[in-house]
């Protein structure tokens, strides 16, 4: 008897394991499976490149941007800048990216097609051809934001908040998808990184855009914060050593005026002292003494969960785009913790992270999930697959929407970001400079992120420009232009 119900016991042991591993086989397949199928080690897709013309892939207004001719030969766009601007897009046929031409390969080379299709095919006598895909991004508008990068690393995104279409997506340096030979046998260089995508896997210290974490943080763990009013009376002082934030009285300083070896600062943008301030000021003057002070009083662990509810530390499985989400470290000292609050220390982001919690704000709260495939149209141009928006996740609740959007738009109005203003129209946004060096003659990185609060022009932006100094001064205009021509070419 007891024989039998071990025999029952272990048999429901193997049924429930069975169960775990099918039913986890099922989430990895959905998670991963578009990843797996446009890896360069997927043979399949290598195979039905030799019997099938690949289709084409146009821009969201019919630009083509890659062909393949009779021969089977893959074509791109004729002018060179164009190439260039939308290459990380487009991707490659080497398998070295993942742009369009691996994420849409079952499209592009039919692998979705149906048994009648085929057989038309066979029947007529005809090359098969694959689908024909339209994607979200304006070509000329990545074009435009290219240019704009000249000199410079970086990268340029801008969505649709509204529905999550990516309208332009940029970076420096790129790459020329028509090429690849050339890179391969030596008669081109490739300038160093220019296969990664800046914009949506570029990892760069956020710098003071992670004040927008920071205030969320406030918002959610420190109550009637936002009636409160804080001192910014100049650099907070910590012991070097153990990271211990000074008592005030203390003067950190030696007969001379230099700083004593026991101590460190914490500093605001040459050394200002911003006095009392709201906690809505200080996020329109980006008063680093403010936001320290904030982080030391949320504490390690809840900025943390704020960070993490923003997609910090976690991962991205985007149907139609590759991407990394930003990661926050440990904190261990009252200068780490305060550090990270401005967004130094060990922070780091991508643009399309940060997109995303701008385009949440711009949204009310909602970010929608980032598209990049507008429509696939098959035989005789009809089509079958359009654009379905949908929402990643709600990353902000309550109020901490409408509240973030009244600081940003004093920062464009009013502070740090006033470059960012676009005539006729009320621009949101948080600059960032990101030091990225102790040395002093290393230049930090420029961010900006915002948007048009409009319903007629959802547009959000993120620039990050590297090595070129202030968010204000650099990132800033930039993001003005490429708004402003979104705006007259109605990128829509």
């Amino acid at each position: 008897m007891n024989t039998r119900r071990n025999i029952k016991g272990m048999l429901a042991v193997f049924v429930a394991l069975f169960l775990l591993l099918a039913g986890y086989l099922v989430y990895i397949v959905g998670a991963y499976g578009a990843y797996w199928f446009a890896s360069p080690y997927n043979t399949r897709v290598t195979k039905q490149k030799n019997t099938v013309l690949a289709g084409t892939i146009f821009d969201r207004r019919g630009l083509a941007l890659a062909t393949t001719n009779e021969a089977g030969e893959r074509n791109y766009a004729a002018d060179e800048s164009m190439r260039l601007a939308t290459a990380h897009v487009i991707g490659d046929t080497a398998g070295q990216t993942l742009g369009a031409e691996a994420l849409f390969a079952k499209y592009l080379l039919g692998f979705d097609q149906d048994l009648g299709e085929q057989l038309s095919y066979l029947v007529s006598g005809k090359q098969r051809t694959g689908a024909d895909i339209m994607l979200t991004v304006d070509a000329a508008l990545s074009e435009y934001a290219y240019s704009l990068l000249e000199g410079y690393n970086g990268a340029i995104l801008l969505m649709n908040y509204k529905t999550g279409e990516v309208l332009a997506c940029t970076a420096r340096p790129g790459f020329d998808p028509a090429r690849m030979k050339d890179y391969a046998t030596g008669g081109y260089t490739l300038a160093e990184g220019s296969m990664v995508n800046r914009a949506t896997m570029g990892r760069y210290t956020p710098g003071s855009t992670f004040k927008i974490v920071t205030t969320i943080a406030a918002l959610r763990y420190l109550p009637n914060v936002q009636s409160r009013t804080f001192l910014c009376s100049g650099p907070l002082v910590f012991e070097k050593e153990s990271g211990t934030l000074v008592n005030d009285g203390v003067n950190p300083y030696d007969e001379t005026g230099a700083l004593r070896e026991e101590y460190i600062l914490l500093r605001d943008h040459e050394d200002a002292r911003h006095g009392q301030l709201t906690l809505e000021e200080a996020f329109i003057h980006s008063c680093n003494h403010v936001f320290a002070q904030l982080a030391l009083e949320i504490g390690e662990t809840n900025l943390r969960k704020t960070a993490e509810s923003l997609g910090f530390n976690g991962e991205f499985l985007f149907d139609e785009l590759v991407a990394y989400p930003g990661t926050y470290g440990d904190a261990e000292t009252d200068f780490e913790l305060a550090w990270s609050g401005v967004g130094q220390h060990t922070d780091i982001i991508t643009p399309v992270h940060l997109c995303l919690i701008t385009c949440a704000v711009a949204n009310g709260g909602a970010a929608m999930e980032p598209k990049l495939l507008k429509g696939v149209s098959g035989m005789a141009g009809i089509e079958y697959k359009s654009l379905a928006p949908e929402v990643y996740e709600a990353f902000l609740k309550g109020n901490e929407a409408e509240f973030l959007a009244a600081c940003m738009r004093g920062v464009v109005q009013r502070g740090t970001g006033t470059r960012a203003a676009v005539d006729g129209y009320t621009v949101c946004g948080k600059t960032g400079t990101a030091e990225v060096s102790s040395a002093k003659n290393a230049r930090a990185h420029a961010w900006f992120t915002g948007y048009i609060d409009s319903d007629a022009h959802p547009y959000a932006i993120t620039v990050i420009v590297e090595q070129a100094g202030g968010g204000g001064t650099v990132a800033a205009p930039i993001a003005a232009k490429v708004l402003e021509r979104a705006v007259k070419t109605k990128a829509q």
